[in-house]
């Protein structure tokens, strides 16, 4: 029966970790999202293709991977919006076609119009120095209807912000990390920061002498149309948790809950900070994660001061060996008297007459070997 009940109990055991694993995979969100609500849309208008030279030499080792893909990934990631609506607005070139971005404009506008129950968040990860003023027609149309639209700031360094991001009503979203801006980032009236760094794992199969292998890459990319889409995502997020919100009241707490970046006012978004104060579940998991790590650091700083004393320990002895060293002599040849007269030899009172066999000290040295061969 033993056998049989240790396989039970370890088929039980399998069945809890695969119902821990479960749990762990799914997003606390959407085991408490209320499908009775309205829906929310995410629109992204982005290129097909890579429009920034950096990452185009990157990108174009990777044919299956494009910028507005990148762009959408991450969207996805941050808030798994109900739909996903892409817009493509690359010409034959790969260069950003004027005309196919108003139509995207325009069709994000029809969506809203057709759908007025719903929620919906455009994220553009592209801009121009330059305002456009149909652009701007369509954008403003689009906030009217109760829209969010969020935008990159730029990848210029500049203090004025690219457009879409520079019009009013728009979020612009700069890039920063570790509480810095970062370098590239443009920062005119600048709504939000957030980490403009991402990782894409690529696996592309390659001729070889033995036929063909796939070959696994991981790529970073840095620039604000990455920090974009993670203010997106987390809005689409706050959006599925309470649908009531209004837009400034969703700006206000992704700037409320933020971190502190430097030199600026506005903050960089935190994502679990902005959750939790309109999801009890996400508030729970912050307080959990606090203790967690207040836990940590209270492990780390008890293991500190007992490495510490383990070091500090033996100091005091060594002071005393060295400033009086017949008197430390003394008490050790004395313990070694008392332990060798006692019936018993314990492990430890054999460690300490190993431990008194200091070449420097003759008689000690010598008294100390002679108990070892006393013990045998």
């Amino acid at each position: 029966m033993r056998p049989y009940r240790r396989q039970k109990h370890r088929r039980l055991l399998y069945l809890t970790l695969a119902v821990v694993l479960c749990i762990l995979c799914l997003t606390p969100g959407r085991l408490f999202r209320d499908r009775r609500g309205p829906q929310v849309i995410a629109v992204v208008i982005d290129s097909a293709s890579s429009m920034m030279t950096k990452e185009r030499s990157i990108l174009d080792i990777f044919e299956e991977l494009t910028h507005g893909q990148v762009v959408s990934t991450i969207l996805r990631q941050y808030g798994q919006p109900d739909e996903l609506h892409f817009h493509n607005v690359d010409n034959m070139r790969g260069a950003v076609d004027s005309e196919r971005y108003l139509n995207a404009l325009a069709q994000a506008k029809s969506t809203l119009q057709e759908r007025p129950g719903d929620r919906v968040v455009v994220n553009i990860s592209l801009g121009s120095h330059r305002p456009n003023p149909q652009e701007t027609k369509l954008i403003t149309d689009i906030l009217g209807l109760g829209a969010l639209v969020v935008a990159a700031a730029g990848n210029d360094g500049l203090q004025e912000s690219s457009y879409p991001a520079a019009v009013d009503g728009v979020i612009c979203v700069g890039a920063s990390a570790k509480g810095i801006r970062r370098d590239y980032s443009n920062h005119g009236d600048v709504d939000i920061f957030a980490n403009g760094s991402t990782r894409t794992a690529q696996t592309i199969p390659l001729p070889s002498t033995i036929g063909i292998e796939t070959h696994s890459r991981t790529v970073v990319l840095n620039g604000t149309s990455f920090a974009a889409p993670k203010v997106s995502g987390v809005i689409v997020k706050m959006l599925q948790l309470d649908p009531s919100f209004e837009n400034p009241q969703l700006l206000e707490i992704l700037q409320q809950t933020s971190d502190k970046v430097l030199g600026f006012e506005q903050g960089s978004m935190n994502r679990l900070s902005a959750l939790a104060t309109i999801s009890g579940t996400y508030s729970m998991l912050k307080q959990a994660g606090y203790i967690f790590f207040m836990g940590l650091q209270v492990v780390c700083m008890l293991v500190f001061v007992y490495s510490g004393f383990l070091l500090v320990m033996p100091i005091p002895e060594f002071l005393f060996r060295v400033l009086l060293p017949d008197r430390w002599m003394t008490i050790r040849m004395r313990r070694i008297n008392r332990i060798m007269a006692a019936t018993t030899k314990r492990p430890r009172a054999i460690r300490y007459i190993i431990n008194c066999l200091f070449p420097g000290y003759s008689q000690l040295f010598e008294r100390g070997s002679r108990a070892l061969l006393e013990i045998g």
